[in-house]
């Protein structure tokens, strides 16, 4: 179920930097939008993990919230540059 989660969450960022791109928006706005896509599930990876750091499996936790944002954060700029290639193909 894990992997199902996150494979799914990688899909959607890639989807939402795609998407973002066509957006007629400021670059403050399209960054602070990509932050608010980004943080969310892992952030429920990380907080236990950074709230708690005694309990076992804390290091853990706060590991795989950061590599998840990290890898989201590259999903969605693979999106944006996907797009961006795309319309300058056309």
């Amino acid at each position: 179920m894990a992997q199902i989660l996150t494979a799914i969450y990688l899909l959607m960022m890639l989807a939402g930097g795609w998407r973002l791109f066509g957006l007629g928006w400021p670059l403050w706005v399209k960054a602070l939008v990509a932050i608010g896509l980004v943080c969310p599930l892992p952030l429920l990876v990380l907080l236990p993990g950074m709230l708690h750091p005694e309990r076992p499996f804390a290091d853990m936790l706060r590991m795989i919230g950061f590599v998840m944002m990290g890898c989201g954060a590259l999903c969605l700029i693979g999106g944006l540059s996907a797009a961006r290639l795309r319309a300058r193909r056309r």
